[in-house]
């Protein structure tokens, strides 16, 4: 599951027109929409770099209806929090270096069979935010969405970010999870990207229960990634530990039965792995 160390991207900051810069106030940064062009590119989205196209607050003008797919034609990207989720500033947004910038993760609203997910970078004043840059790189997500689940400092005085992303559907469950380095003044990189699925049949498993017939216990697993607390990895820098962890399901008329099954944890270096990528 684990994918080879790469710098996803590592950029200046982009000059955004005038026109383009999305400035909102803190109060209602919850109901924040934004469009970006991303047209028929797979891979990165370019157009990110224009800065959002059209900007508004969900409810209002044409963001009536954000998640409609009407925003959505010709390629283009809406972006916001979905309807539903608590918002909070921690569990979308950072602040690094300090409170003046926040780095705050938007999801797709116009979501079909995934999500794609955007870093954004804001600057902080007053009672409003600014928008600085789209990241042009964005997480695909099957299911859910991304939200920010914790951060840690770096030996270098940058940023580790993590970044869970989670949804479940008719059985099927989902963990995502995206490493970050932060660098000031605007530049991020992807450090560790790692995936759990579970799918459980439920239809089927009812159907048969429904016609009296015997049922196997199935297995569930969820994927989750914590830095340990007061630990450092042999580089010096933090340690993360990525946890599965195993549940034996049982489905009967009455529900389902759990009994705790195996967890495997795996430690990663991040810091290790950064410096050598460095030589």
């Amino acid at each position: 599951m684990r994918k080879s160390i790469a710098l996803i991207y590592t950029a200046i900051m982009a000059t955004i027109l005038p026109a383009s810069a999305a400035k909102v106030a803190k109060a209602e940064f919850g109901r924040f929409v934004g469009i970006i062009a991303c047209g028929d590119a797979e891979g990165d989205c370019n157009g990110a770099s224009q800065g959002f196209i059209q900007q508004g607050l969900s409810g209002e003008g044409d963001f009536t209806e954000p998640s409609s797919a009407q925003l959505a034609k010709g390629g283009n990207v809406v972006l916001g929090f979905l309807e539903g989720k608590p918002f909070s500033w921690q569990r979308y947004s950072v602040d690094f270096p300090g409170p003046r910038a926040k780095w705050v993760v938007l999801n797709e609203l116009t979501v079909g069979e995934g999500n794609r997910a955007f870093l954004t970078l804001w600057k902080s004043s007053g009672d409003s935010l600014e928008c600085m840059r789209v990241f042009p790189h964005y997480f695909p997500l099957a299911l859910g969405e991304m939200s920010v689940h914790t951060q840690t400092p770096l030996p270098d005085g940058s940023m580790l970010l993590l970044l869970k992303g989670e949804g479940s559907d008719a059985g099927v469950n989902i963990q995502d999870w995206n490493i970050l380095r932060l660098q000031t003044p605007d530049k991020a990189a992807q450090v560790d990207h790692r995936v759990n699925r579970s799918e459980i049949p439920v239809q089927e498993i009812l159907n048969k229960i429904n016609a009296d017939e015997t049922v196997e216990p199935v297995q569930d697993s969820s994927l989750m990634c914590e830095v340990a607390r007061g630990k450092k990895a042999p580089s010096g820098g933090p340690l993360l530990r990525y946890i599965i962890s195993r549940t034996h399901l049982l489905y009967t008329k009455a529900g389902p039965q759990e009994s705790p099954g195996r967890k495997d944890t795996l430690l990663y270096d991040p810091w290790k792995s950064l410096r050598g990528k460095a030589h």
